[in-house]
């Protein structure tokens, strides 16, 4: 996509207006004749704004005609028409050659590397492997044997099962997929005791392996003895020390409490956006994409990837919650919600939410969340012999 809308920046392309009430009959019709259009933006109902090589808007006279459509054009742009508007000023267009032809040899090189897919392995550590074979900032694309460096990395990293290398422009984009372990092996010679990791109400109890000392329905504290890996039973001569092994399932509960005051608006995105792109360095850059900013407050966000820039503008609104009850409580609740689900531990079950609000006119709102939750509460505990 990139070179394509590099190629058409060299030779020249043109932004159009097509007005008419056929426009999807319209794209569908450019599509069908191999004709391209990039950028496209739906103004209104009857009206819409797209890019269009010189070659593609030539082959559009028979797609007007037939579905009745006006089309006439906005902006030129491109290289072509750039050096004729300064062909008088020729270092200035000698200038703008030389920086495209460079950015072409630039474009020859890799200058960022990319790892996705992993989760416990440390990605700087699969880059500087990388490096190591010759996969950097700077090197040829060319110079890369993909498959070489997939094999290798596999062969270097035990904890890879899976790995692609993928040359993307000027990014080298390296997945993978990590080798799911086998399970700890569990310690079946050292006797434990299973106590409860926190406090919770016994919902179901599954002994595998020693004595309970609970049971359902009961009130347990963080710490509490539940299953004893100390066993004296009248059938059996003497104590006898086992590890204790079962699952513990109770009802726990976790609690958030979130504020917001009615005294500091609050900035919130509104969905709207608009996106700069630009090839260059630093201050050096050259746009060969842009979108009207129409709203004047927003968000910047800056993306680099090596030569390549991307600005990102979100639009945000301010937003006084005391005018507004109803969007304060769905605010409190999003935000609550989402800060007592990171409590959860990975494998409880949700089975009940309740939320509680508190509104001090004028000053601010109080959202409580309460989640209760079916989880194994059980955890080892060495038993130390005396």
């Amino acid at each position: 996509m990139f070179f394509y809308i590099l190629w058409n920046y060299i030779v020249g392309y043109v932004v159009i207006r097509v007005e008419g009430v056929s426009l999807e009959k319209f794209i569908n019709l450019t599509i069908t004749n191999g004709i391209y259009l990039w950028g496209i933006k739906r103004q209104n109902y009857t009206t819409l704004t797209a890019k269009i090589s010189i070659r593609g808007f030539r082959q559009l006279h028979g797609i007007s005609h037939k579905i009745r459509c006006r089309i006439r054009i906005v902006q030129k742009r491109g290289l072509p028409f750039l050096l004729f508007r300064y062909r008088h000023r020729k270092m200035l267009a000698i200038g703008l050659l030389a920086f495209v032809i460079i950015l072409y040899g630039l474009s020859m090189f890799i200058w960022n590397v990319e790892v996705q897919g992993t989760e416990n392995i440390d990605p700087s550590k699969i880059i500087s492997d990388m490096e190591a074979m010759g996969v950097r900032p700077g090197v040829p694309k060319s110079s890369i044997d993909t498959m070489l460096i997939e094999n290798q990395l596999i062969i270097n990293m035990p904890k890879l099962s899976w790995a692609s290398l993928e040359i993307r422009g000027s990014k080298a984009i390296l997945r993978v997929k990590e080798s799911v372990l086998p399970p700890e092996k569990v310690d079946r010679e050292t006797p434990s005791n299973l106590v409860a990791s926190k406090d919770g109400i016994i919902d179901n109890i599954i002994v595998l392996d020693g004595q309970a000392v609970v049971e359902e329905r009961q009130t347990v504290k963080r710490g509490q003895l539940l299953v004893s890996g100390i066993i004296d039973h009248p059938d059996t001569i003497g104590v006898r020390y086992v590890h204790s092994m079962g699952q513990i399932m109770a009802r726990t509960w976790y609690e958030e409490e979130i504020e917001l005051s009615f005294k500091e608006p609050y900035r919130k995105r509104t969905g709207r956006m608009a996106e700069i792109k630009y090839i260059g360095w630093n201050q050096f850059k050259v746009p060969y994409s842009k979108d009207e900013i129409p709203f004047g407050d927003y968000d910047l966000l800056v993306h680099k990837d090596g030569v390549f820039i991307q600005e990102t503008y979100y639009e945000v609104e301010e937003i006084h919650w005391g005018e507004n009850l109803q969007a304060t409580k769905k605010e409190l609740e999003e935000i609550a919600d989402q800060s007592v689900r990171e409590m959860v531990p990975v494998g409880a079950k949700i089975i009940d939410k309740r939320l509680k609000y508190d509104i001090i006119e004028g000053d601010k709102a109080i959202a409580v969340i309460y989640l209760e939750c079916l989880e194994n509460i059980a955890m080892q505990q060495i038993i130390e012999r005396q």
